[in-house]
Formats: C-alpha cells, sequence, structure tokens
C-alpha cells in the first residue's frame, strides 16, 4: 500500500480507532526481535502463526499489510508469548493478547478478514451467535430449568450471587460429548448451602467473552455486559462467585474496563470456599485412594490473575486424592488449543494431545480443568474415533472433569 493510500485510509478512519490503532502501533514498538515469545507460543511450534512475524510486521509496514500478511484470528491468545517476554509488564510492553484483541476489534467487521475468521470459527459460530441473539433480545433463555427439582436453596435479590453463565447451553449444544456441564453449578450451589448460604442465581446472559475475544465484537459485548452488571446491581449484589474460567476473566477483567463505577467483588469459587473455610469441617463420604492431575486454563491463569494456588489448595483439602503436577504448570501450562470455541483444527489437535499426554505421564487418573471449553475440548480429543494406538491408549489411560464437579462427585452432590 502506498503512502498516499495509507494516509487517505487513515484519514477516512474514526478517531476511535486510529487512537486504537496508534496504540498497537506504539505495543509492537517495544519489540527487539529477541524472539522468546516464538519458543513458547504453540501455535509458532507448528507453524501457523508467528507472534514475532506479526510484531515486525506492525512496526515497520501498514496495518492493512501486516494483517494480508499474518491471520491474527489464528492466535489462542493463550498468554504464554506475554510471560517470557522482557518488553512486557502488568501494564505495558508488547502484551501481544491484548494487542490482538484491539486488532479484532477495529477489523472485526472488515472484508479482507471475513474469510480468515470464518476459517477460524469452530460449531459453525453458534456461540458468538447465541451471544449476538442474547444481546438483542430483552430477555434471556431459560437456563434455570435444571435447578427445578435439585432441592437447592437461591433467591432473586441479597449480597452474594453466583454466576452460571453458559453451563446450561453447553449442555444442551454439546449433548454428544456427554459431559453434565451443569453438575458444576449444582456442586457450587450445595456447598453454599451447606454454609448456610443462599445464593442469587438470575437468568443472566452470557458473559461475552466469546464475542469480545472470538470476533472482537465491542458494541455486542458491551450489552452483555451492562444486562447483567445492572441485573446484578438492582438485585443488591455485592459478591460474584464464578465457577467458569472465562467468565472469571470477564467479570473480573473486561467488565471493569467498560462498566463505570464497576464495585463488585468478584470470585472465583475455589477462592470462595477457601475464604469461608467450607469445606474444612465436611465429612467426605469416600476417602479412597485416587491421583490426579491439575491444567491451569489461561483465563483463571495467565490471563486471569494467576489465580494457581486456591484450586490446588482444593483438591489438597479433599481426603484420599494425591496431586501429581504436571512438566508445565502454572504460567508455564500449555494452552488447550482452543479459545473462545474457535480454531478448532487438526493444528491445534496435536496440542490437545500433547497436554493430555502429559496428563498422563504423571500417572494420574483424572486430569482435573476449571475451564468449561479446555473440559469440552478434551473431552471431544478422548471421544474421536481413531485406529491410532497413542489416541487409544490415551482415551483408556485418563478421564477429564471439572474441579467443581470432582468436588461435587466426592461428596456425593452430584
Amino acid at each position: 500500500m502506498t503512502e498516499s493510500k495509507t494516509k487517505e485510509k487513515d484519514e477516512s478512519r474514526d478517531p476511535a480507532v486510529l487512537k486504537m490503532i496508534d496504540q498497537v502501533k506504539a505495543s509492537a514498538n517495544y519489540c527487539y526481535n529477541c524472539n522468546r515469545c516464538v519458543t513458547v507460543c504453540p501455535l509458532s511450534h507448528l507453524g501457523i502463526f508467528s507472534p514475532r512475524d506479526l510484531i515486525n510486521d506492525i512496526s515497520y509496514l501498514s496495518i492493512e499489510e501486516a494483517l494480508e500478511n499474518n491471520n491474527i484470528w489464528q492466535c489462542l491468545t493463550c498468554g504464554q508469548c506475554s510471560i517470557y517476554c522482557p518488553m512486557t509488564s502488568d501494564k505495558v510492553g508488547v502484551r501481544i493478547p491484548e494487542l490482538i484483541l484491539e486488532l479484532r476489534k477495529v477489523f472485526g467487521n472488515d472484508q479482507s478478514q471475513v474469510d480468515k475468521l470464518m476459517v477460524c470459527e469452530t460449531h459453525n459460530g453458534i456461540f458468538p451467535l447465541i451471544s449476538q441473539i442474547m444481546a438483542e433480545n430483552p430477555l434471556p433463555p431459560d437456563k434455570l430449568s435444571f435447578l427445578s427439582d435439585k432441592g437447592l436453596k437461591v433467591k432473586s435479590k441479597g449480597d452474594i450471587a453466583y454466576f452460571i453463565g453458559c453451563l446450561p447451553l453447553m449442555e444442551d449444544i454439546l449433548h454428544n460429548l456427554n459431559v453434565q456441564y451443569t453438575n458444576a453449578a449444582i456442586t457450587v450451589i450445595s456447598l453454599l448451602n451447606g454454609a448456610d448460604i443462599t445464593p442469587v442465581v438470575l437468568n443472566e446472559k452470557c458473559c461475552g467473552h466469546d464475542i469480545l475475544w472470538a470476533k472482537g465484537d465491542i458494541q455486542t459485548f458491551k450489552k452483555l455486559a451492562e444486562y447483567n452488571v445492572n441485573l446484578y446491581r438492582e438485585a443488591g449484589v455485592k459478591t460474584i462467585i464464578v465457577s467458569c474460567a472465562e467468565g472469571y476473566r470477564t467479570w473480573k477483567i473486561d467488565y471493569p474496563k467498560i462498566i463505570e463505577d464497576f464495585d463488585f467483588e468478584v470470585l472465583h469459587f475455589s477462592e470462595f470456599i477457601l475464604k469461608e473455610k467450607i469445606i474444612d469441617n465436611l465429612r467426605f463420604p469416600q476417602e479412597d485412594k485416587v491421583k490426579v492431575t491439575y491444567h491451569d486454563a489461561c483465563r483463571i491463569g495467565r490471563l486471569g490473575g494467576k489465580l494457581y494456588d486456591a484450586p490446588r489448595k482444593i483438591l489438597s483439602k479433599i481426603p484420599g486424592v494425591e496431586l501429581l503436577e504436571m512438566e508445565n504448570i502454572k504460567d508455564d501450562a500449555q494452552c488447550c488449543g482452543v479459545s473462545a470455541f474457535s480454531c478448532c483444527n487438526e493444528y491445534t489437535r496435536v496440542i490437545r494431545q500433547n497436554r493430555i499426554q502429559e496428563a498422563v505421564n504423571t500417572g494420574a487418573e483424572y486430569l482435573v480443568v476449571p475451564c468449561p471449553k479446555c473440559l469440552s475440548h478434551f473431552n471431544c480429543y478422548l471421544s474421536e474415533p481413531s485406529l491410532d494406538e497413542t489416541h487409544q491408549q490415551l482415551k483408556e489411560k485418563i478421564k477429564i472433569i471439572d474441579l467443581a464437579t470432582f468436588l461435587g462427585k466426592r461428596l456425593f452432590l452430584v
């Protein structure tokens, strides 16, 4: 693109868009080509995306040329690159996941990007579509019917709320995986009830994580955020408990960026349980020995304020449970290979296989995860029909379960 055409294009853009592009370029300018991001990026190892190539192109070419050379929709935004980037801190630096997100916000509707985006969509884009439908309609679909016959106590107003999120919808849409996603919600509410806490449980809308991170659709995301925040404000909520890694990241980090006077305390259920000592005096009806390993999901770890210890402390408090750590944990934990229900393909399948193999190598019977997306895609990999001997062996050696459900099963709550 010639300099004159670039200038003409820039002059026709919204000032807010130009500011975002300037911020992206400013972030890219921190890079001094040490190549550390490439050495840890799981997609670089597969030869399909290079964070360094993207940053170099942004620094020396027009934004349009940089996007033509690089597919920003393939990036998993797992944050592994930012951990090792010497020019990135919590608030400044290259910060590639945030840089990618800004580019997606600006170019999500650009015709030059539509085909690239569509190739990366998973499940025919149904989850972003659900977010869009919820944002445009005044009332969300009924997601609370699964609670009707469980004998659990919930209320519509109060200080403490539990955010269920999309667990019931995932159970319906991904029914072929035979995963009981709502068992996580049943467990959390049961534990709260056992501690004489009746949580506010409302029929909220999707948190908007997927529509933001997979499509960069900031307008739809804002509508969802405003609806959910107003819903809880009207209910008098002060503390929000979340059991989903992506919901946790969204409420704790992304909502406060766009909602004025955001004053909720947002806690992962493991943090709340430890804080209130809810399981300290519980009697576990089964204490048989079981070996588990724990997967640090990106949205609760590197991109979620590094919540690493609380889930492990929960596991350590369960009688009979032995936690065996994988080779790569916490900041070094490998991504499940899918982010925001996008980029599930033959390349990222290798990432899932490697992570499951790493879990199997510990000798654990269970791979415990804190994220319904990790739960979905690890289970999806294991449920694939295959004649491959390695694949068959992995299927026979380990089970994938989410943290709340694992706790619930040990207590016979689900």
